[in-house]
């Protein structure tokens, strides 16, 4: 595609690769901690028993499977147990994501068009998003594109060269088995990965022998390791985040998934544009695009389904990995177009105004986040030394280790107290740390014959109430 050599295209996906991890890495911990983030670095704490980190699983992060807060306690045990370093694993996974992107595209089509692949997830605000967030979502994404890779050399190289490869037969059912277990949405992968080889078989006669005898171990495996969570589940007629059809419809999470309204139509058409354009070469002959047709179109489709039959599911962070065939898909299909004017002009305008938004959402970017550390900072100033947070519920477990943990100076600094029940009357005077998205938190606290209000102060989704003793 690109009259460039091997050696000059592999220093440039390596140098996009390069620029790709510091994208990341630069604005790692911009934001503090969510509340669901507090949570997984809770329950991962090092310094627990393995059986109370599966106990507080269970009972505070049950809409979720185990395998994440067990990678990332493994994880803290090795680096420290500090709210800084644990986006680093996020970071990690986010790294192999931009890594695998060129790896998957050039297994997809073998030429230089990996390098826009590698570029758009590079750059993709989504990606860079919750790579730099303590949740699930870049290790689901990370297992994702390391499985369809696999689902790739499993049912075409071996077909190839007549021989078999015991490591990435393995490999294939290692990562799968880790990819279902991270969330069940990864299922449709499953699904599509099925359906696409029951369509090469009946339409092309393609045998891919080796991907069906793997889904034997694939399916005893993930529900030997998931049987308590899938029957845990069922029983639920409400998830954590309920589906948001209006988003569905305006325009399939695309302006989410790409920045905004302009850009996720922009993505959109040209998605597609290119498939309508290569409808021939995607639906009637025999070709690697239509499972990622599949893996686009059954991301929406198995969730709606199980909307109808069971309760609405779908939201745009449980169905992340669809930017791996939209991003393959547009720019393969891109460099598929015979008119080079066309060509030309489409990969033009995809990678120009990605980068213009791109440069647009790193360099003005406003807290989105509880602001944890800026709340600490204008306390610092007060001679009152005392905080306490007031909850009658487990939500203040989640901030109350968060923010302890936040800098080794806070403890020295300050003293620190955690009430469920009644407020430190011990004390002459306190901070009240209260974390306003939650509405459990008691943060209307009314001055009482005891304890008068006499400063608040405000940071974005968080305040400190400073009441002093009557």
């Amino acid at each position: 595609m690109f009259d460039i050599s091997k050696k000059q295209s592999l220093l440039l996906y390596l140098f996009i690769v390069f620029v790709g991890i510091i994208t990341i890495w630069f604005q790692l911990n911009y934001d503090d901690f969510w509340l669901d983030e507090m949570s997984s670095f809770w329950i991962s704490d090092p310094f627990i028993s393995f059986e109370e980190t599966i106990y507080r699983h269970k009972n505070f992060d049950w809409h979720n499977p185990l395998l994440f807060n067990l990678i990332l306690k493994e994880f803290l045990n090795f680096t420290g147990y500090d709210p800084s370093y644990a986006r680093y694993l996020t970071l990690l996974f986010g790294s192999i994501v931009i890594i695998f992107f060129g790896i998957l595209s050039r297994e997809i089509k073998n030429d230089n068009s990996f390098l826009i692949s590698t570029f758009l997830a590079s750059i993709s605000i989504y990606i860079i998003k919750y790579s730099q967030e303590l949740r699930p979502y870049s290790l689901l994404l990370m297992l994702s594109i390391i499985n369809i890779y696999l689902y790739y050399k499993i049912t075409n190289q071996f077909i190839v060269k007549k021989k078999i490869n015991n490591f990435v037969i393995i490999s294939f059912v290692v990562i799968s088995t880790m990819n279902y277990s991270t969330n069940p949405f990864s299922l449709i992968i499953l699904f599509s990965q099925i359906t696409n080889s029951l369509s090469n078989f009946l339409f092309f006669k393609k045998k891919d022998k080796f991907f069906f005898f793997s889904l034997f171990p694939i399916i005893f495996f993930y529900f030997l390791l998931n049987f308590d969570y899938i029957l845990l589940q069922l029983n639920f007629n409400e998830y954590m985040l309920s589906s948001d059809i209006k988003n569905v419809i305006d325009g399939l999470y695309f302006p989410r998934f790409f920045g905004s309204k302009i850009m996720g139509y922009l993505y959109l058409v040209t998605l597609l544009f290119l498939i309508f354009y290569h409808r021939k070469k995607i639906f009637f002959k025999k070709n690697k695009y239509l499972l990622l047709f599949i893996i686009f179109l059954f991301s929406y489709l198995v969730p709606l389904l199980y909307a109808l039959i069971k309760a609405p599911v779908l939201h745009d962070r449980y169905i992340l990995f669809v930017l791996i065939p939209i991003i393959l898909l547009i720019s393969c299909l891109s460099a598929e177009i015979e008119s080079k004017k066309i060509k030309t002009s489409i990969i033009f305008v995809i990678l120009t105004s990605t980068l213009v938004n791109h440069y647009l959402e790193i360099f003005n970017r406003e807290y989105k986040k509880p602001e944890f550390n800026n709340i600490i900072k204008e306390i610092s100033k007060s001679s009152h030394k005392d905080i306490v947070f007031y909850d009658k519920t487990m939500t203040s477990n989640f901030v109350y280790n968060y923010f302890k943990n936040l800098n080794p100076q806070i403890q020295e600094d300050f003293n620190i107290y955690q009430f469920k029940n009644e407020l430190p009357n011990k004390l002459s005077s306190f901070w009240l740390l209260c974390y306003t998205p939650r509405v459990d938190f008691n943060c209307n606290i009314s001055s009482t014959k005891s304890w008068k209000l006499t400063e608040t102060k405000k940071k974005f989704l968080i305040e400190a109430k400073l009441f002093i003793k009557n």
